[in-house]
């Protein structure tokens, strides 16, 4: 089965399109999350979501906790997945439409979610936070989960992480920045090529 490859934290059109060109399954939009320098509103997600369309697969990064705007950006933005922080229903966001939904989990989880498609290993929430590679795949090996690692990933370390870890998955973000919300077309294109080819080595 082929690696999945999720650059997280697109903010601007010229980025969606260096991710498409790289050959990435899906992108993060960031909404909700006012601190985050890679923050949107639902006009901004939606924009870049329908530009997205035959491409990588938006998935909109939120807050569960707040029903209305879950279901806000699931009509204004059609998200093709969730990646949902907080409290969240599986059954309630797959009602909205949704066909993906990627549930963040700490390395330390004993019990996974049901009802979820995959979920994210991280601590890091967007700050580039590594993590022990040996934890991380000693939780692969028993996840009954597919496993999207994050946390700290770049076009330098990918491989190596992937090749030691062996997850479902790799999602990066400041990783892959020139500046805080903004994408070096070059990176994300390494991280991609390299991601892809430790996997299949």
């Amino acid at each position: 089965m082929a690696l999945f490859v999720k650059v997280c934290g697109i903010t601007r059109l010229e980025d969606l399109r260096a991710v498409a060109e790289a050959g990435a399954d899906a992108i993060g939009l960031v909404i909700g999350f006012p601190s985050s320098p890679r923050n949107l509103s639902l006009e901004a997600a939606r924009r870049i979501a329908r530009e997205a369309r035959g491409g990588p697969f938006s998935i909109a990064v939120l807050e569960g906790s707040d029903p209305k705007l879950v279901e806000d950006v699931c009509s204004a933005v059609e998200p093709y997945g969730l990646q949902v922080y907080g409290p969240a229903d599986p059954d309630s966001l797959r009602s909205l439409g949704v066909r993906f939904l990627i549930r963040p989990v700490a390395p330390e989880a004993r019990e996974l979610p049901e009802g979820f498609d995959a979920v994210l290993l991280d601590r890091s929430h967007g700050k580039g936070l590594p993590i022990d590679l040996e934890v991380a795949a000693e939780f692969v090996r028993r996840s009954s989960l597919p496993v999207i690692l994050s946390g700290g990933l770049n076009p330098y370390n990918v491989a190596e992480v992937v090749r030691r870890v062996r997850p479902f998955g790799v999602d990066a973000s400041s990783g892959l920045e020139s500046a805080q919300g903004v994408k070096d077309s070059a990176k994300v294109r390494a991280f991609v090529e390299r991601a892809r080819r430790a996997h299949e080595g």
